[in-house]
């Protein structure tokens, strides 16, 4: 159950965490580390460690008010592990559900890598557009590994990687224009 007072997108975010977590079910441990190869260098465990990691900056930042997508840790046990990435994911939706969003502050200094040869910018930002944000760049990787678990045989969860305004849209509800 999602905290009163939560910002709309946790419930959201928490529900695409969800999915994702159905997903990993249904996967085996060798299709959750396989690399189709080619042109695709990533694996289903990379985009899911890769999801975390913003999930966890943005936590981070509610507490501290200083948020940074840009350090993280690559290689880590989750890109490998399937049952790590699943604990990790239920660890993280539950922190979403549970955290006092009352005492985020209003504002967030952002720090983000911009250009591979420039140093970090600074910018303000809030906690509703990160959380917004982060719910957008879920969904995005989740239609990423969509794509490696079909291209592996796998069943998806209904819905699974498409944009609300999109799942909006096929049910004949209007986007905002």
């Amino acid at each position: 159950m999602i905290a009163n007072g939560a910002p709309p997108a946790v419930g959201p975010l928490v529900a695409v965490l969800d999915q994702l977590d159905e997903l990993l079910d249904g996967l085996t441990d060798d299709q959750y580390v396989a690399t189709p190869g080619g042109l695709v260098t990533s694996g289903i465990g990379g985009h899911v460690r890769h999801n975390l990691d913003h999930v966890e900056a943005l936590l981070r930042a509610a507490e501290t008010g200083e948020l940074d997508y840009d350090r993280r840790e690559r290689g880590t046990g989750i890109e490998r592990d399937r049952a790590a990435a699943r604990a990790a994911i239920r660890k993280l939706a539950a922190q979403l559900q549970d955290f006092d969003w009352a005492d985020a502050p209003a504002f967030l200094a952002m720090n983000a890598i911009v250009a591979p040869d420039a140093p970090a910018i600074a910018m303000t930002t809030t906690i509703d557009r990160e959380l917004a944000f982060v719910l957008s760049h879920t969904i995005h990787h989740n239609a990423l590994i969509a794509l490696l678990a079909k291209l592996q045989g796998a069943a998806l969860p209904p819905d699974f990687g498409y944009a609300p305004s999109t799942l909006a849209h096929r049910r004949g509800r209007p986007c905002a224009r």
